[in-house]
Parts: C-alpha cells; sequence; structure tokens
C-alpha cells in the first residue's frame, strides 16, 4: 500500500525518518523495512547490526525548541509500538532485538540525529 503524506507534520516526519535511515546506515545498520503497519501499530525502521535487529520509533523536532520531540512518546504510543514489535519478531521467528528511538532535531545547519533507548 502507498501511503500518501500530505501535513506538514507527515512531511516533517517523513524527512525525519529518511535523514534517520542515512544515519543509521553510515553506523553500519542494513535497513531491513521500513513503515511496517499491522493492526498492532506501527514500527518505523527496522534495521539489523551484528545479527541483532533493531526497531526504531522515529520523532523529529526543531533544535532550540522548548519541546523535546521525545515527549510526543506517549504510554500509549509505545504500547502500540511495542505490540507492533513482538508481532513482527514472532511472524519473522526473531529473537535477539532492541527497541530504540531516533530522534532528529532539524535547524541551522546538519540535522542533529540521536539514538535513545527505549527498554
Amino acid at each position: 500500500m502507498i501511503r500518501i503524506f500530505t501535513s506538514k507534520n507527515q512531511k516533517t516526519g517523513l524527512k525525519g525518518e529518511d535523514i534517520a535511515v542515512v544515519f543509521l546506515m553510515k553506523h553500519g545498520f542494513k535497513i531491513v523495512d521500513r513503515n511496517f503497519h499491522s493492526r498492532n501499530g506501527e514500527i518505523d525502521i527496522i534495521a539489523k547490526k551484528s545479527k541483532i535487529y533493531h526497531f526504531f520509533e522515529v520523532k523529529t523536532g526543531q533544535q532550540g525548541s522548548w519541546f523535546n520531540p521525545a515527549e510526543n512518546l506517549t504510554k500509549e504510543k509505545l504500547w502500540r509500538f511495542y505490540r507492533a514489535v513482538q508481532y513482527y519478531a514472532l511472524i519473522k521467528r526473531i529473537k535477539q532485538y532492541k527497541v530504540q528511538g531516533i530522534l532528529v532535531f532539524f535547524g541551522e545547519g546538519e540535522p542533529k540525529v540521536e539514538i535513545i533507548e527505549l527498554t
């Protein structure tokens, strides 16, 4: 299914995901899947490094803003994300994995990217 992003926030989120993918590849990750959807939830990026799968939720924001995009990782969103990860790991028979977040900050110059642990 092709997704069409129309709102400013959706376009910013997609741009943040693209930047996160480039960042991960530069750091030795192989991208396995993107924007995996199930009735359980969504996973933005699925990557693999050293035989371990990494499931990423990407959040974007502005450098120097009073609002940290990590604050968008609400209890409900994380619960749905974890359910999607568990479902994906089950159907793909993945035993070793990490659940992480990626924060992408836009501002002057190059975007800043930060990986955070969610477990």
